[in-house]
């Protein structure tokens, strides 16, 4: 057999690689440099954008494409090619969701860590029944879209469906005409107001629903990439195919059209039943090693919680939403010890709970997250080489959270490898 570098080709091929290679490490050390330094940031000041009211139009019996605007004060400008401009930052993709509003907490979070942000997630939109979207004040946000692309920050803003009164998305997914203008008004706005992809959202469907998603899902893939645009889905956590909430789901099908699989891996307990831990690690395992035999690991995006939940002892009531922020008061409040699952009969947990008495509200217990449950994440996501994280939520989070994140994907070597490895022949 000729030995490989037998070739004047393949040796010039190897030598090449061997060069980018090396460019790989450099560029990585440089980036492991700039993470132990505070990153600073110029903050522009922007005018926002006017708020447009929601409204329903009549829907299209076709998809039709997407005519320019010459509206100029409402169309927000792509942002400028730079070079060097590229994503993942680190080694692994990392997303973040934000609450509706771009407030003090979360953009002081977003600016500290943007220089490691790929893709930010603002929670603006929902389906109307006649297949529009709806929005509040906080959407269409300038300042938010102009920011996080002068720091090369990608804006893709969720539609959901977490509403109140009925919910309108099987009624949109079951008629064809209304899907496809539904469709047309998702890229309508990312358009027209320089979003680089939208992220869909549709939760608690019923498994009937199956096929109507997926036909959703590959529509809508296709209308946003034939502009260059990107489509994320939140998915529902599950270990087998039909398993949990995610019946309505089929993995195999839409991770072959999809940029990013967000898998909500977090509400193990959740706000409605008992309490526990939010997301062990032994079940985030469980879920993305089911993940990766069915969509491709480099689409694979495993959800980490920044948040924990506070129940009552009693049983009566659900448990409500806290940031680490919430929970950190608390503890020093009533001056708490902090407890550690590191494990149980499962596997795995590494979570902390506290309980505490209040005079209004009784006895209480509290979950959330910790920074080494977070490492043994991030971890599993270089083990089965996945594609990154997707943060819920952004803001108020705990300060060590992001020095682990720093720590574990600025010194991410996969993707050197995985670049190395595309530019090296079979042999």
């Amino acid at each position: 057999m000729r030995h490989f570098f037998s070739s004047p080709l393949s040796t010039s091929i190897y030598a090449v690689s061997l060069i980018v290679w090396a460019w790989l490490v450099v560029d990585t050390v440089s980036l492991a440099r700039r993470a132990t330094e505070p990153p600073v940031f110029p903050t522009p000041t922007l005018a926002p954008a006017a708020t447009v009211a929601p409204a329903d139009a009549a829907p299209a019996p076709t998809l039709i494409p997407s005519a320019p605007t010459n509206d100029a004060a409402t169309v927000a400008p792509d942002p400028p090619p730079a070079d060097g401009w590229f994503h993942p930052k680190t080694g692994r993709y990392i997303a973040a969701w934000l609450p509706n509003s771009f407030g003090s907490e979360n953009r002081e979070s977003f600016e500290a860590n943007a220089d490691i942000l790929d893709e930010i997630s603002p929670f603006w939109y929902s389906p109307s029944p006649g297949g529009g979207l709806r929005f509040g004040r906080e959407a269409r946000d300038r300042t938010l879209v102009e920011l996080a692309h002068s720091k090369n920050v990608l804006v893709i803003p969720t539609v959901h469906n977490v509403v109140t009164g009925e919910d309108p998305v099987p009624g949109i997914l079951r008629n064809p005409r209304l899907r496809s203008y539904h469709v047309q008004q998702i890229v309508d706005e990312v358009l027209t107001y320089g979003y680089d992809g939208i992220d869909i959202d549709y939760e608690f469907l019923s498994s009937s629903l199956r096929a109507d998603y997926s036909a959703f899902i590959l529509e809508l893939a296709d209308a946003l990439h034939a502009h260059g645009k990107l489509l994320t889905v939140a998915v529902h956590a599950k270990d087998c195919d039909y398993c949990g909430l995610g019946g309505f789901q089929d993995w195999a099908v839409i991770g072959q059209v999809v940029d990013r699989l967000r898998i909500m891996t977090y509400d193990y307990h959740w706000r409605g039943g008992g309490p526990g831990p939010v997301a062990p690690v032994y079940w985030v395992e469980r879920v993305a090693r089911y993940a990766v035999t069915v969509v491709d690991p480099a689409k694979v995006v495993i959800g980490v919680p920044f948040y924990g939940y506070n129940w009552p002892r009693d049983g009566g009531g659900n448990a409500r939403g806290q940031t680490w922020a919430m929970i950190n008061e608390i503890i020093q409040t009533y001056r708490l010890s902090v407890n550690l699952m590191e494990s149980n009969q499962n596997g795995l947990v590494q979570e902390n709970w506290i309980t505490y008495s209040s005079r209004t509200e009784g006895r209480r217990e509290v979950w959330f997250a910790t920074s080494s449950g977070l490492d043994a994440k991030l971890r599993l996501v270089q083990e089965l080489d996945l594609a990154g994280i997707a943060i819920w939520r952004l803001g108020g989070e705990d300060p060590r959270n992001w020095e682990i994140i720093r720590t574990r994907l600025l010194q991410d070597p996969y993707e050197s490898q995985r670049v190395l490895s595309r530019l090296l022949p079979e042999h």
